[in-house]
């Protein structure tokens, strides 16, 4: 469950990977077009695990730190996708040139 950003109630997500679903998400209440917010921390928690794997070689207590600290992220990135925030969908923008097939030639 996610709350919708326009009318705050409660709106049932789809499963993460489940890409169809999330295009045609909407809210039930308020029938606003809504998606899925990006992570904040999808770029500092690659870069946080490459240096727990550097500090996992200098010794075996810094290795067992390294595993807790990798589980600890791991669960926070579940968490992540477990309850996302969901945000607006912005409109397509108007096309300059249309196809008009049923009007006139030129």
């Amino acid at each position: 469950m996610a709350k919708c950003p326009v009318c705050e109630r409660d709106v049932v997500t789809p499963f993460f990977l489940n890409v169809d679903k999330w295009r045609w998400l909407a809210c039930p209440h308020c029938a606003a077009r809504l998606e899925k917010k990006n992570p904040r921390y999808v770029v500092a928690l690659p870069s946080f695990l490459l240096t727990i794997i550097a500090l996992g070689t200098i010794g075996r207590r810094f290795a067992t730190i390294a595993e807790v600290l990798m589980v600890a992220i791991f669960v926070v990135m579940l968490a992540g996708l477990m309850r996302p925030q969901l945000q607006l969908r912005k409109t397509l923008p108007k096309p300059e040139i249309t196809l008009n097939i049923n009007g006139p030639s030129n």
